[in-house]
């Protein structure tokens, strides 16, 4: 992703040879690789299924089948278009297969490809933001799954030698990750204050929809899919807008 000459202790970093490579190479193999894997998932989902009927022996009606399948799709079709979406911003192509193949993509994944970034001052749609977060959420996947292993070995043991006070501290996890998350995304290049005004219409008009969400409960099974779809569509307005901007200081 880099041409690289080496004189001595001399390195040269080209810039476009690394943007071009990121283009023409890096990315379709991503896609190319992540595609794969995400279809051999998918295949795998299957297992469970299949050895309930031709090793245990249980059967069920074609027709429960399709119930439920039906079922699922309305209940989670508006997740399935709008998480990937709503987080593709800072995981990126790579980042999105590994979060969605892995799990954990809201609570583990994306506050962790937030950090990288933050810390590194440079976004996905560059190619060592790229790079640094796909190695980032990976470490984070090795990480979780030496975790999830120490926990269920030993998780019953170490939930007895913990207080009360300890064990209900678990619910305000969430409450803390959300504000955690908030304030690496707006850590940008220009410091938390510039980022937060930059960010505010968007935290305004999710807290407004929210609040008329609340009002008509309708909408909340398409929630998140409109508060998105909102969130893109003011997103292009401000781009048209400082694009529009930028064309006038430059003439």
């Amino acid at each position: 992703m880099s041409d690289i000459n080496v004189n001595n202790t001399e390195a040269v970093y080209d810039e476009g040879k690394a943007q071009s490579d990121y283009a023409k190479s890096f990315m379709p193999k991503v896609h190319r690789i992540g595609r794969g894997t995400m279809l051999i998932s998918l295949l795998l989902t299957f297992l469970p299924v299949l050895y309930f009927i031709f090793v245990k022996g249980y059967m069920a009606s074609a027709q429960s089948f399709v119930t439920v399948a039906i079922t699922i799709f309305g209940l989670n079709l508006g997740i399935w278009i709008t998480e990937p979406l709503a987080y593709w911003p800072a995981l990126g192509s790579a980042g999105t297969y590994i979060g969605y193949l892995s799990g954990n993509v809201g609570a583990q994944r994306f506050p962790v490809a937030l950090n990288v970034q933050s810390a590194m001052r440079t976004t996905i749609h560059t190619p060592r933001g790229q790079v640094a977060t796909i190695i980032g959420i990976a470490a984070s996947v090795f990480s979780n799954l030496i975790l999830l292993l120490i926990f269920i070995l030993a998780g019953e043991q170490i939930i007895k030698v913990l207080p009360e006070v300890a064990i209900a501290s678990f619910s305000f996890v969430m409450v803390g990750l959300i504000p955690a998350i908030l304030i690496m995304a707006l850590n940008g290049q220009d410091g938390i204050a510039k980022g937060f005004m930059a960010k505010l219409p968007y935290i305004l008009l999710t807290v407004v929809f929210k609040l008329i969400v609340d009002r008509i409960p309708a909408l909340a099974a398409w929630g998140m899919a409109i508060n998105v779809a909102l969130c893109i569509g003011l997103g292009y307005v401000l781009f048209k807008r400082d694009s529009k901007n930028d064309e006038q200081s430059a003439s």
